[in-house]
């Protein structure tokens, strides 16, 4: 079996026809399926650096890249902002990496508002509280005496939903009500039964 045979017998989304492949993905373009048996089974795009363990091919050179930068780099580019911080010499291959060291290790560059874990620079500070934040409250639930949010109208929204589980109009209902005294409180509520608590004020509040 070949890959001309193998994209001659497409006829829509399908598993990998190669024999024995341990894929339980379905290629559900002709184009995802030649990248796949091309990768993993002709060509099989594997790790040459030396002495690498991982002797799996990769389904898409971007993972192949990824791969050699977390596992190999030798390139770390993205350097702790903290000048006193050793991170600010040797820095990271990658800018996940960074993001958790800035986390875990510089707690004062945390946004302060609730509900936001951005991870902010003094030096951006104001300009996250622009784009990120605007002077809407929640007083939903644990939310009362959660801190302030200073959510903007879209985060206020997105925070409805996600953390208090409301559906489309009551979260559109209830942002429209606070757009005078920008707090959503329970007055405006019509069913506080449906209404789930949000998580991240309990726990605070629990602490």
């Amino acid at each position: 079996m070949d890959l001309p045979e193998i994209l001659n017998q497409w006829s829509g989304a399908t598993k990998c026809p190669w024999p024995k492949c341990s894929s339980k993905a379905t290629f559900k373009t002709r184009s995802s399926l030649r990248t796949h048996v091309g990768n993993i089974h002709i060509n099989p795009l594997i790790c040459t650096h030396p002495q690498c363990s991982y002797k799996r091919p990769f389904g898409k050179q971007h993972e192949l890249d990824r791969h050699i930068s977390t596992a190999h780099g030798t390139i770390r580019n993205h350097k702790c902002p903290i000048d006193t911080c050793e991170a600010s010499v040797s820095g990271f291959a990658r800018k996940d990496k960074l993001t958790k060291h800035l986390r875990d290790e510089h707690e004062n560059l945390k946004c302060p508002y609730n509900h936001c874990s951005a991870v902010v620079l003094d030096t951006q500070q104001e300009s996250h509280l622009l784009k990120s934040h605007g002077s809407y409250e929640c007083a939903l639930g644990d939310c009362e005496n959660g801190g302030a949010s200073r959510f903007s109208y879209t985060k206020l929204k997105q925070h409805l939903r996600g953390s208090h589980g409301m559906a489309y109009w009551p979260t559109h209902r209830l942002s429209s009500l606070a757009m005078d005294d920008k707090i959503v409180g329970s007055k405006y509520l019509l069913n506080r039964k449906e209404l789930q608590n949000c998580a991240t004020c309990r726990e605070l509040q629990l602490e």
